[in-house]
């Protein structure tokens, strides 16, 4: 028999007019002072997957790490070969082929840690199965956009949401496929 299915969920911050990060990919103006969620979050995933300038930015900000030890990285690449490389696996070929044998196997829920692009192609696909918004008290203006057109109209249900006292608004939806 088998359990129940490993979810996709896109966990991000972003600004309030809908950036994750500034057009050079900075993301200074994120808050970083409390965990907002963040180690919960980490306990029910085990996979998380990005493209490579995600990974890139990654390393910038933490070179050598990864997102903590229980959580294997993989990366989406057009430009590197497929392989092991720094604990994180760069893979190549159809996201939907990939996400449905890493949901054969037996595991926690599985991190769409972005970016744009990517979450673009996982969307297409209705691969997505949540949606974790951290929104940021923030208008940067200009940016990398939360979800880049053209993107698929998509239904999503609110299942919760959190408000903390920096005025950081956390969402939780479902999409309904």
């Amino acid at each position: 028999m088998l359990g129940i299915m490993r979810r996709l969920k896109y966990y991000v911050a972003c600004s309030l007019d809908g950036y994750i990060s500034r057009r050079d990919g900075s993301v200074d103006w994120l808050f970083t002072d409390q965990d907002y969620g963040m180690a919960e979050f980490f306990r029910g995933v085990d996979i998380a997957v990005m493209g490579r300038r995600t990974w890139e930015k990654v390393q910038e900000l933490a070179p050598g790490r990864g997102f903590g030890p229980g959580i294997t990285n993989f990366v989406f690449s057009r430009t590197r070969p497929p392989g092991v490389y720094q604990d994180t696996t760069f893979v190549a070929g159809d996201i939907g082929e990939w996400l449905w044998s890493i949901r054969q196997q037996p595991g926690r829920d599985i991190w769409l840690v972005g970016g744009g692009e990517m979450v673009r192609s996982f969307l297409q696909q209705r691969l997505v199965d949540e949606v974790i918004l951290s929104v940021h008290p923030r208008l940067l203006g200009q940016g990398v956009p939360l979800f880049p057109e053209p993107y698929p109209e998509a239904e999503l249900e609110l299942s919760g949401c959190k408000q903390f006292p920096t005025g950081l608004v956390q969402m939780f939806y479902r999409v309904r496929h």
